[in-house]
C-alpha cells in the first residue's frame, strides 16, 4: 500500500487539495484537518483525486462533510471533486450515489471552470 499524501494548492480564492496514493482510516485525520482548514479559510474547495488509487468510506465521509460545510457557510461557495472516470474512486462515488450529490469532474480544468462560473 502506498501511503497517502496531501498537497495544498490555490487558484485565486479556490483551495485545491490534491490527494495522492491510498487514503483510508489511517490518513483520515490528516485529510479531515486539511478539509476543515480549507472550509474555514473561505472560498471554494476542489479535491483532486486523480492521483489517488484508493479511498475508503472514512475519506468519503470526510468529503461529504466538507461538501455540506461549504454549502452551509454560503450559497456562493462551491465544492467539487476531480476523479478519473472509471477509476475505483469514481466507482465508489457511484456505488453509494455520492456522485448524484457532489459534483465530480474528469479534469481539474473542468472543476475550476465550474466552481468559478458558479
Amino acid at each position: 500500500m502506498r501511503t497517502g499524501q496531501i498537497g495544498v494548492e490555490s487558484i485565486g480564492e479556490t483551495h485545491v487539495l490534491v490527494l495522492r496514493g491510498e487514503h483510508d482510516l489511517s490518513t483520515a485525520p490528516d485529510v479531515r484537518a486539511h478539509v476543515e482548514e480549507a472550509v474555514a479559510a473561505g472560498g471554494n474547495l476542489i479535491v483532486d483525486l486523480t492521483e489517488t488509487g484508493f479511498i475508503d468510506s472514512s475519506i468519503l465521509g470526510i468529503l461529504v462533510a466538507g461538501y455540506r460545510s461549504i454549502g452551509a457557510t454560503s450559497p456562493d461557495r462551491r465544492f467539487a471533486v476531480v476523479a478519473v472516470p472509471g477509476s475505483s474512486v469514481t466507482r465508489l462515488f457511484d456505488l453509494v450515489s455520492v456522485s448524484e450529490v457532489i459534483p465530480i469532474y474528469p479534469t481539474r480544468a473542468e472543476a475550476v471552470s465550474a466552481v468559478l462560473d458558479g
